[in-house]
C-alpha cells in the first residue's frame, strides 16, 4: 500500500519542476525586446500555472504619483489593464515588508481599510497580494485569486509565489532602466548591464527551488527527510577540496539535491520494506537513477552534466554499479563524489532495515571501499574533510554536522591518519 503523503509529494514534485522549467524561459521573455505589456501578460500566466490560480493580475508600483497600476489581468473581464489604484508610500512600504504574499481575508491593520476599500481586487476575486520587491525598492505587486482545487494556500505556496514575484521584480526594474536609456544615459547603460548580468544569473533562484524540490522527494521516505540536502553538503565539500572548478560545483550542488527524483517511481512497500529486498523488488530500486536522468535531462540547467551525475551516482569504480556498470575511466569527477556521499550519509542515517551506523564503522567501510566503489583520490579528499570536521578546524562541518558526537575524536582522527597513510600510493 502506497504511503498516505506519495500523491501530495508527486503533486508538489510537478508544481516545483513545473517552476524549473519555466524559470529560463520566464528571463528570456522579460529581457526580450517584445512589447513589455505582451511580457508581463506571458510572466503573469507562468506564475498563476506554477500555483496555479484561474484569476491574477499584475500591478506596477508608480513612486511619483503614489499608485498602482493594473498592467496585466488573466481570467476576469471585470477588471481591466491601465485601471490605477490609489497607494501612498506608507503602504507601498507596508507591502515592500512583506516577506510572503497577505492574504486578503485576514489582512494586517495597515493594509486592511486600503484593501477593503478597493473594488478592484474584490471584482478580480483576489484572495492573496504578493510584492514585487528588488532590492529596497517596491516595484509593483502581484493579485491572486483562489487555488483550483479551492484548497488554502500553504506555505510551499508561499515559497514558490515569492521566489516567481521576486524574479519578475527584477525584469520590471530592468525595464524601467531601459526606459530610461532611451535618454541615452550613460550611467543607467552601467546599471542595466550589471542588472542584465545579475538577472541571467539564475543560481540563487535555482537554489531555493531545487532546494525545495529535493525536500519533497525526501518526503516520500520518512527515513531519508533530510538526505538530499545533506549529500549536497558533502559534496559540495568534496568538490572544493578537490578544486572542481565553480560550474562543476554548482552542477554537484544541483544534481546532489535532485538525484533520487527517480524514486518516485518505486513504489513505498519497497521504500519502506525493513527486511531485505527480493530480486523483483531490487530492479525497481536500480531503476530509479535512470528514471531520474529521463526527468532531468529534459531541464535546460545552466550547468553541466546535471543529469548525468544524478544518473551515476551508484556506479562504482570498479564497473559494477547501477545502472550502466561505468568502468572509472567514464565516471566524471561529480559522479565519483556523489558516490561517497550518498554512501556516507546512507550510513549514518537510520533506515527501515537497519539503525544509523557509528563514525568509526562508517570510516571503516569508506576505507573498505576504495578501489571497488569509491575513487581513491576523492576519498582521500574525503578523509582530509573529515579530519579537519573531527578536529574543529572546519567553519561549517558538512560532514559530521548531522551525526550524534558520541565517539573519541582522538580515536576517529588516529584511524584517519593511518588511511591517509595507507592511501598515499592509492589512484583511484
Amino acid at each position: 500500500m502506497r504511503h498516505a503523503n506519495a500523491p501530495d509529494s508527486a503533486s508538489q514534485m510537478r508544481r516545483l519542476m513545473f517552476s524549473i522549467a519555466t524559470m529560463e524561459e520566464l528571463g528570456d521573455v522579460l529581457s526580450s525586446h517584445n512589447h513589455f505589456h505582451d511580457n508581463l501578460q506571458t510572466a503573469l500566466l507562468s506564475l498563476m500555472g506554477a500555483v496555479p490560480v484561474a484569476r491574477g493580475a499584475l500591478l506596477l508600483y508608480d513612486r511619483r504619483s503614489g499608485e498602482l497600476e493594473v498592467a496585466a489581468v488573466r481570467g476576469s473581464s471585470a477588471v481591466a489593464a491601465g485601471v490605477r489604484l490609489a497607494f501612498p508610500p506608507a503602504r507601498a512600504e507596508a507591502l515592500w515588508r512583506r516577506r510572503r504574499p497577505l492574504l486578503l481575508e485576514h489582512p494586517p491593520t495597515g493594509l486592511g481599510s486600503w484593501v477593503r476599500r478597493t473594488g478592484a481586487l474584490q471584482e478580480l476575486g483576489a484572495v492573496a497580494l504578493a510584492p514585487l520587491r528588488f532590492k529596497k525598492e517596491l516595484v509593483g505587486a502581484v493579485a491572486l485569486g483562489e487555488k483550483y482545487t479551492g484548497e488554502p494556500y500553504d506555505e510551499s505556496d508561499y515559497e514558490l509565489i515569492m521566489v516567481m514575484a521576486n524574479y519578475i521584480a527584477i525584469g520590471v526594474h530592468n525595464q524601467a532602466l531601459l526606459s530610461h536609456l532611451e535618454k541615452a544615459n550613460t550611467a543607467l547603460r552601467r546599471k542595466v548591464t550589471e542588472n542584465r548580468r545579475l538577472y541571467r544569473n539564475l543560481e540563487g533562484i535555482y537554489a531555493d527551488t531545487v532546494k525545495a524540490l529535493g525536500a519533497a522527494i525526501d518526503a516520500k521516505d520518512p527515513y531519508t527527510r533530510g538526505h538530499s540536502d545533506r549529500v549536497a553538503r558533502i559534496a559540495v565539500a568534496l568538490g572544493k577540496a578537490l578544486g572542481l572548478p565553480e560550474a562543476q560545483i554548482s552542477a554537484l550542488r544541483v544534481a546532489s539535491h535532485l538525484h533520487d527524483i527517480g524514486k518516485i517511481a518505486v513504489d513505498n512497500s519497497v521504500l519502506l520494506k525493513p527486511g531485505r529486498l527480493d530480486e523483483t523488488e531490487m530492479l525497481q530500486i536500480h531503476r530509479h537513477p535512470a528514471v531520474s536522468y529521463d526527468i532531468l535531462s529534459n531541464i535546460a540547467f545552466p550547468y553541466p552534466d546535471v543529469a548525468l551525475i544524478a544518473r551515476h551516482h551508484h556506479e562504482w569504480v570498479n564497473g559494477s554499479g547501477y545502472p550502466d556498470r561505468l568502468g572509472p575511466e567514464r565516471l566524471l569527477p561529480g559522479m565519483k563524489i556523489i558516490c561517497i556521499a550518498d554512501a556516507f550519509d546512507a550510513m549514518t542515517s537510520d533506515r527501515p532495515y537497519r539503525p544509523a551506523l557509528d563514525l568509526p564503522e562508517a570510516v571503516r567501510r569508506i576505507r573498505e571501499g576504495v578501489g571497488v566503489q569509491f575513487d581513491g583520490e576523492v576519498t582521500r579528499a574525503f578523509f582530509d574533510v573529515l579530519r579537519a570536521e573531527v578536529c574543529g578546524d572546519a567553519a561549517e562541518p558538512a560532514l559530521i554536522a548531522g551525526l550524534n558526537r558520541h565517539f573519541s575524536a582522538d580515536a576517529v582522527i588516529g584511524r584517519i591518519d593511518r588511511i591517509l597513510s595507507d592511501l598515499e600510493p592509492v589512484h583511484g
